[in-house]
């Protein structure tokens, strides 16, 4: 903290050190005037480029405790980075500047001792990253980018965050620039990126640790987003994150937000990433849910699912994830008292804008599956406590899954209708059907009827009458529950999660018919019953 930099350097007493300011300022400010660059002036440039930095690295040797021997050096090696932003300028020359090796000398500037220096780099690799030109360029930005790789671009580039300081305007700017890398990174070449980010770095460490450093500001907004892409692609990011204890940082975080709203729309996005990051990371392993358990998040979601606060609908989907296929998490949610919490959300109703249909409608699926997941690997005790909410309260459990059952199922219909209306001529295609209702809501339909098949396979009469009555009621029956099951196991993949749901598929689907055809049966025998009584009479 106590090297100088180029400002430290100006600040001299006397005649000589108004002079040597007053030298330094005129240099960067012909500095700014960016030349337009061919090959030749770029070879000069380069060559300049090297011995500039050899010099700089003897003097800083040779007189390292008197900055004065040094600056013009150092002012020199500025300025010859601004030169160099003529060849992000110029990405036709990105090749030329691989073949003369200026790669390598450049990244060795982001550990200079001058942070002026390092930070100058930064924004020049900013430069050099940029998506579009990279994009646009093609082959020849892929040459630069692999040279600013295969040379240590991003283990600099990580390691130089921890020396940089955010009360700094300049340094905070500089992490700013650094993160906008990695981005860039992660767009244009995201397997590599997130291997040598995650797991050849220390970059998930100082995530972590920036998500909950000081009051909340832009850089904290970009680490969320910079943390949430990289676990995204799942594998190597999550394991480091769950190496460093990651799930029980993040809970954390997010228990800020228990008692309060985020205050703005950058913190509402901050807080989202933050739950986007959870997600991922339950989604990848089982033990990473026993992990999300172990550190309090399902109190947490629970707790935040009962606030009904912004974040209501972010935890429902975290709680969906944590106890997808994970018997231990459901059990202990019943632990936790989500009984109540889980079902006020499914009881919820109420107009709502446009701008918060989609939310709401999430929120729907995500209570839904929550439940599904529930009835599938509770026993005892807590089935039991889990059916009777169906019971409860002149069974407006039920009537509520029915209502949003029709609710879906009368939307895919209106859907495709309206589909059919506008490409009359056009033939079915049944991968793109099912595709197009999915994105109409068909997984809620889907949850809707397994749920519905569930209780129904209970044993529990008056539930079952229920049920049956209120599909009347909408026009419906068992038998529509029973086809829409049908084709959600006709599409479900066979991988091992996917076989399992089919098993469950295949035995409600078979106690639906038993049902259906018991009813069949009964409705024959009363059809009989009531001609006899005609002929009797």
């Amino acid at each position: 903290d106590d090297k100088p930099t180029l400002g430290d350097m100006g600040v001299m007493g006397g005649e000589e050190g108004d002079e040597k300011q007053a030298k330094m300022m005129k240099l960067l400010e012909e500095a700014d005037d960016i030349e337009e660059l061919d090959e030749a002036k770029l070879r000069q440039l380069v060559l300049t480029f090297t011995k500039a930095i050899d010099k700089n690295v003897e003097r800083r040797m040779k007189f390292s405790d008197d900055p004065t021997k040094f600056m013009d050096s150092e002012i020199k090696v500025h300025q010859i980075i601004q030169d160099l932003q003529g060849v992000a300028a110029s990405p036709d020359l990105f090749p030329e500047f691989v073949r003369l090796k200026a790669v390598a000398p450049l990244l060795s500037l982001i550990s200079h001792e001058n942070t002026d220096i390092s930070i100058e780099v930064v924004d020049l690799l900013k430069e050099f990253t940029d998506v579009e030109t990279v994009q646009e360029e093609g082959r020849n930005a892929e040459i630069l980018l692999d040279s600013l790789i295969s040379n240590q671009m991003i283990p600099l580039l990580v390691t130089n965050l921890e020396r940089l300081d955010e009360s700094q305007k300049e340094d905070q700017q500089a992490v700013h620039n650094t993160l906008n890398i990695f981005e860039n990174l992660m767009e244009v070449a995201p397997e590599v990126a997130a291997v040598k980010l995650s797991t050849e770095t220390k970059l998930v460490d100082w995530l972590l640790k920036r998500l909950r450093k000081g009051e909340f500001d832009e850089n904290q907004l970009y680490a969320s987003e910079i943390l949430s892409m990289l676990l995204l692609t799942g594998g190597r990011a999550v394991k480091a994150l769950t190496e460093k204890q990651g799930l029980k940082k993040l809970v954390r975080c997010v228990a800020a937000y228990r008692k309060r709203d985020p205050e703005s729309l950058d913190e509402v996005e901050f807080v989202e990433n933050l739950f986007n990051c959870i997600v991922s990371t339950l989604g990848a392993e089982k033990p990473n849910q026993l992990a999300f358990a172990q550190a309090d998040g399902l109190q947490l979601m629970i707790t935040m699912v009962r606030k009904k606060r912004y974040t209501q609908a972010a935890a429902l989907k975290v709680l969906n994830y944590a106890v997808t296929d994970c018997m231990s998490n459901c059990e202990k949610t019943i632990e936790c008292s989500g009984l109540k919490a889980i079902f006020k959300a499914f009881m919820a109703r109420g107009k709502v804008s446009k701008r918060l249909k989609k939310e709401l409608e999430a929120t729907e699926e995500h209570v839904l599956s929550c439940i599904v997941q529930l009835f599938i690997h509770l026993s005892d005790v807590r089935y039991l406590r889990l059916l009777n909410k169906f019971r409860e309260n002149g069974y407006e459990k039920v009537e509520r899954l029915v209502e949003l059952h029709d609710k879906y199922y009368s939307r895919l219909e209106d859907a495709e209708r309206k589909y059919q209306r506008e490409h009359p001529d056009e033939p079915i295609d049944e991968d793109e059907l099912y595709m197009r209702r999915l994105d109409n809501g068909l997984y809620s339909l889907q949850m809707c009827s397994l749920l519905i098949a569930l209780i129904c396979s209970a044993g529990e009469t008056g539930i079952y009458e229920r049920v049956v009555q209120l599909l009347n009621q909408q026009d419906s029956s068992l038998k529509d529950v029973k086809e829409i099951l049908e084709e959600y196991h006709a599409n479900l993949a066979d991988d091992k999660s996917g076989k399992k749901m089919k098993t469950i598929l295949n035995n409600v689907i078979i106690i639906l018919e038993g049902l259906l055809g018991t009813a069949e049966k009964e409705g024959e025998d009363a059809e009989a019953e009531g001609s006899e009584e005609k002929k009797t009479a």
